[in-house]
């Protein structure tokens, strides 16, 4: 495909149970052309007096298909009761807040049976849609100074969508959002710019209390900032850990290195993305006519490449020119020239900031006309290349891309670096597969190392490798291609260019290794299963199995499957590729030698693993009788009993394993069928009656040997015997002779 949002948004309507109609669209638009450029998308915020009648989602001119879909389960069940979490707090069904809706999770009523006059509202999120749950355990119960504060949370029965879901329980806000605040005419401007100055206080604020967490947001934007009182005079930034980090971001709003990748790999990235996000939220709701209205995620990409960020976002009719500096600061490209916390301190203090210089692109005296457009930068034709493959594989082989690098640009180690690059895709073209791919992903990086890593149709930054396979997979997408670019290295190449600059390098290097090492391990408990739940802790369980009781922790494994019997074929084992890799990724130790039996070709070790498995992880966490789930295992144990060589010992083993059972141990059921005195005692058993059957089988040779016919001793005896009858032959003649 042309570029990765393009097939996301033909895959959106193929998913897999609720997805296909739950996740919203990619926001990211088609490649551009010569002759058009596609009319936009998410980019578009709808700020400003002259936006007023039109909304974000009128803007992305497609429908919200969580929105479909959750309105008409919510008219088929408005008369639910109210689900409960923990006892205390009722989530009312028939009580949506769209108001307090976010883009990947949807808002209903809360009571709190303890304090009943407070406003809450609880938050549904899409089930197998990935969740900061990291984050969201960090956050639950505690004061984030100009956060929305998280009250509780946790899974409940949903019976609009017939499965178990997370809810995250807030205090609602008691003003407005930030956009629609901004959107009406009847705001006088001074009150505009009185909430423009709060916002960048509180923003700051923000920051510095996850800053103290370790946290990022990511979902800074003008529609996730309330009024958190009525009067207008205190502002909460939004919700942020209902999806994968950037996951609702526009892409005016995301950094240009972020704002390349697919929607699910621009990763949790550092508070200088977030520190960007706010000056660009900032920026748009300066102004009275929104900058970036009407243009294309690759325009605004475009834009931001061949100028800067400040450029592309801030223009010319603005409602205040007060808060520049802070914009200025905060929308430096180069991260090493943003602000950070100490200017954003001392900006706060009201003290000045001495700003830096955009750095400005370095551009060619000539341009390369490529993919419609004129390029006469780097990054530009970087980035043009990576949506547009085949014609960009022609430009590297016909040398048109080294010559106009070398002609225009003082580049001789990229100009060596890129011809070194096609002698070793030439050389091994024969041998290696996607010769071409790797290459032309090698060549990009080189023109862009700040760009996410680049392979066949998906871009993403290497701190979202899991959050990226998830989205394509839950689009109905394949993981094939991510998969692919793991074992060819793709993220090596990346991190050989970047030269030790990311910080987290070492790290995410480390953690490649191990996907890598996991991709090429096929049986249950590895694979991108495994990889999956490795880079994603909040994603959870998808095995059909238990996939409706969405469960994120390895804790409520067995409870699970204890329940589920009920309800499965029971003729297949409780252990299937993702709970297996569910396990791996969870598990407090180390448990992939006993995984790797799970895979075995004999299904007496295969079972025996699987028994293992749960029984330590029935010890670990204590989790109690398990009735459902020791009947299910009771019944697979067949394989298990015929190790027994005695047909006495395997009635014995039969006729208890029911009693065992009934007791829900499943220790005890291990303790019964791989007992190692009984084991030994009946291998013993067998091992004599093994030796006595050979004696009696040489005994018989033997016999056979000694008297059988062909034998010397039979032979004699044969021979006497046949004397004996001649001779009474010939008397019985003569004394017929004689009688007559």
């Amino acid at each position: 495909m042309g570029d990765t949002s393009t097939n996301l948004e033909k895959k959106a309507g193929s998913g897999r149970d609720l997805m296909d109609d739950l996740l919203p669209k990619d926001p990211t638009t088609p490649e551009l052309n010569d002759t058009e450029h596609t009319e936009t998308v998410d980019t578009e915020l709808s700020i400003g007096s002259d936006d007023a009648d039109t909304s974000q989602k009128e803007v992305l001119n497609e429908p919200d298909q969580l929105e479909n879909q959750l309105s008409k389960l919510q008219i088929a069940s408005n008369s639910s009761a109210p689900s409960s979490l923990n006892n205390r707090y009722d989530i009312y069904p028939s009580a949506p807040l769209p108001e307090f809706n976010s883009p990947s999770a949807r808002a209903f009523k809360v009571e709190d049976r303890m304090q009943p006059r407070l406003k809450l509202f609880g938050l549904i999120c899409i089930p197998g849609l990935p969740i900061r749950l990291n984050e969201i355990e960090k956050i639950s119960g505690k004061v984030l100074p100009g956060n929305l504060n998280l009250i509780s949370f946790g899974n409940i029965n949903w019976p609009i969508l017939n499965q178990k879901c997370l809810v995250l329980i807030f205090k609602q806000p008691l003003g407005q959002r930030i956009d629609r605040f901004f959107q009406s005419e009847d705001v006088p401007k001074i009150k505009k710019l009185d909430a423009i100055k709060l916002i960048a206080k509180t923003g700051v604020t923000s920051l510095f209390s996850l800053q103290e967490r370790q946290l990022t947001n990511r979902s800074i934007r003008p529609d996730n900032i309330f009024f958190s009182d009525e009067d207008h005079e205190e502002i909460v930034f939004g919700e942020f850990v209902t999806s994968p980090p950037g996951f609702d971001q526009p892409i005016a709003l995301e950094t240009i290195n972020r704002g390349m990748a697919g929607e699910g790999g621009r990763g949790p990235g550092t508070l200088d993305d977030d520190i960007y996000a706010l000056g660009a939220t900032l920026a748009l709701l300066i102004q009275k006519q929104n900058p970036v209205r009407g243009k294309s995620g690759e325009e605004i990409i475009f834009s931001k490449m061949t100028s800067n960020s400040y450029s592309a976002l801030v223009g010319k009719n603005l409602l205040t020119k007060e808060l520049l500096g802070l914009i200025r600061g905060t929308l430096q490209d180069d991260t090493e020239m943003r602000w950070g916390f100490q200017e954003l301190d001392t900006w706060l203090r009201g003290r000045h900031v001495k700003q830096s210089k955009n750095i400005i692109s370095k551009k060619s005296r000539r341009s390369l006309r490529f993919g419609g457009v004129d390029h006469k930068n780097l990054r530009t034709v970087a980035y043009s290349m990576s949506t547009r493959r085949d014609s960009a594989i022609d430009i590297i082989k016909t040398g048109t891309l080294e010559n106009w690098i070398e002609n225009n640009f003082e580049e001789t180690e990229l100009v060596n670096a890129i011809s070194l690059a096609k002698e070793n895709a030439q050389a091994f073209a024969e041998t290696m597969a996607h010769s071409d791919e790797l290459l032309l992903s090698r060549i990009i990086m080189l023109l862009d190392p700040k760009a996410p890593i680049t392979y066949k149709d998906v871009n993403y930054m290497p701190d979202s490798f899991g959050s990226a396979v998830a989205i394509e997979i839950l689009r109905g997408g394949s993981s094939h291609t991510y998969v692919e670019s793991v074992i060819n290295g793709i993220p090596d190449i990346w991190y050989s260019i970047s030269d030790g600059k990311n910080p987290y390098q070492f790290t995410e290097k480390e953690f490649y290794s191990r996907m890598t090492g996991y991709l090429q391990r096929a049986g249950p408990g590895f694979g991108i299963e495994r990889c999956l739940y490795e880079s994603n802790p909040g994603f959870a369980c998808q095995s059909p199995l238990i996939v409706k009781e969405n469960i994120f922790s390895i804790e409520f494994l067995l409870q699970t499957l204890n329940l589920a019997e009920k309800t499965v074929d029971t003729k297949k084992s409780p252990i299937d590729r993702h709970i297996a890799a569910f396990m791996g990724a969870r598990s407090n130790s180390d448990i992939d030698e006993s995984l790797s039996k799970l895979g075995d070709l004999d299904d007496t070790i295969k079972t025996l693993s699987m028994l293992k498995l749960l029984v330590n992880l029935q010890d670990t966490m204590n989790s109690g009788t398990l009735l459902g789930l020791a009947k299910w295992i009771g019944g697979l144990m067949g394989p298990i009993i015929k190790l027994y060589h005695s047909r006495k010992k395997r009635k014995e083993v039969e006729a208890a394993v029911p009693k065992i059972i009934r007791g829900g141990n499943l220790s005890e059921l291990l303790a019964l069928l791989d007992n190692p005195q009984e084991k030994k005692e009946d291998e013993r058993n067998f091992e004599i009656a093994a030796k006595q059957y050979a004696e009696a089988d040489d005994e018989i040779e033997k016999i056979r040997v000694t008297t059988g016919p062909e034998s010397e001793s039979g032979d004699r005896t044969s021979k006497q015997a046949a004397a004996g009858i001649s001779g009474l032959a010939m008397i019985l003649i003569i004394i017929i002779m004689i009688i007559s």
